[in-house]
């Protein structure tokens, strides 16, 4: 099951005992995925779901929390919808909920944002609104590049406020228009696994940090093995660039090459994929790395000042464009 799907899940299974929450939550429920209507002079509210425990989560809600029956229809999947959608409906006393719910004002206008008792409400009402939130239109990405927890609102008077429960929670959450459509994202790690955790989503949380700290760790070993790749790579053209520079100065000199320089040299020319660490090995007497570097730079340096004095091609004028790095 998708991420989305398992947070969805077990979010649907939280028991919420404080009153004061189960309000918060049916609230936000019926903004984010309801509306209101006016049939035959009443108000009815409809909100569609994607799942059937949040409808049956909403449903219970609506008895016990505000005391208003509500019937549940399921529409069958069709055209752009791949699964079943249902529809949680309260025709009787509609207005009434609409009210208690904070979906309309005093003076019976159509609240914009979410409800004044969510926003001004405590750390535990800004809890379930975003549980509330994410139930109806939320959705979780892989850990990864592009991870993010993202909720789909109904206008930005909404997501405002969404962004400000965040903000009380201490996470840090944007709001953004896409196409038309407002939408509030959390994309840093440490700041979703936070957020699902206020939210109660304990299992998807251990689920989701085992997601990322797998993905974490095969992409650092993919990177490492890059680099070496690279570096190893490096390392041989510029092995193979030092001996071809070597076997020129060698020519260049002849016999005015000292010994030292020249036994330093000749194993360069006959070790051309071997470090400087190995060189130093094969020397008799072994040398340090710094020592048998030295040597071939000075053996560079002596051969490319007898060229400029005859007028003869340095050392570089062998190395091929394959040699350089």
């Amino acid at each position: 099951m998708a991420m989305t799907g398992v947070v969805k899940d077990e979010l649907s299974r939280i028991p919420v005992i404080k009153p004061c929450c189960r309000k918060t939550e049916v609230s936000t429920l019926l903004r984010f995925a309801g509306g209101l209507t006016l049939t035959a002079g009443r108000i009815v509210i409809e909100a569609e779901l994607d799942t059937a425990a949040v409808a049956r989560r909403l449903r219970a809600s609506i008895a016990e929390v505000f005391g208003h029956t509500s019937e549940l229809l399921v529409l069958q999947p069709g055209g752009l919808r791949k699964g079943n959608r249902y529809i949680v409906r309260v025709s009787r006393g509609g207005d009434s909920l609409a009210r208690q719910a904070g979906l309309l004002d005093s003076f019976g206008r159509p609240v914009r944002g979410l409800p004044r008792q969510v926003v001004s409400g405590g750390i535990c009402d800004c809890e379930a609104a975003w549980r509330g939130a994410f139930l109806v239109h939320g959705s979780l990405t892989e850990p990864g590049r592009s991870m993010a927890l993202e909720i789909t609102c109904p206008g930005s008077e909404a997501a405002l406020a969404l962004v400000g429960a965040a903000r009380r929670l201490k996470i840090s959450a944007k709001s953004r228009e896409v196409r038309g459509v407002d939408r509030v994202v959390i994309r840093d790690g440490e700041a979703i696994a936070a957020m699902l955790t206020r939210l109660g989503a304990h299992d998807s949380v251990l689920a989701w940090e085992e997601r990322r700290m797998r993905r974490e760790v095969r992409a650092t070993a993919t990177r490492r093995a890059t680099f070496d790749a690279a570096n190893l790579r490096r390392s041989a053209r510029a092995a193979v660039a030092a001996g071809a520079r070597v076997e020129r100065a060698l020519e260049i000199l002849g016999s005015d090459a000292p010994d030292h320089l020249v036994m330093a040299g000749r194993l360069r020319v006959a070790n051309r994929q071997a470090s400087l660490e190995e060189l130093g090995q094969l020397a008799d007497p072994p040398l340090t790395k710094d020592a048998i570097a030295g040597r071939i730079r000075r053996l560079l340096a002596m051969a490319d000042r007898r060229a400029q004095d005859l007028g003869l091609p340095n050392t570089e004028a062998c190395l091929t464009a394959d040699m350089l790095p």
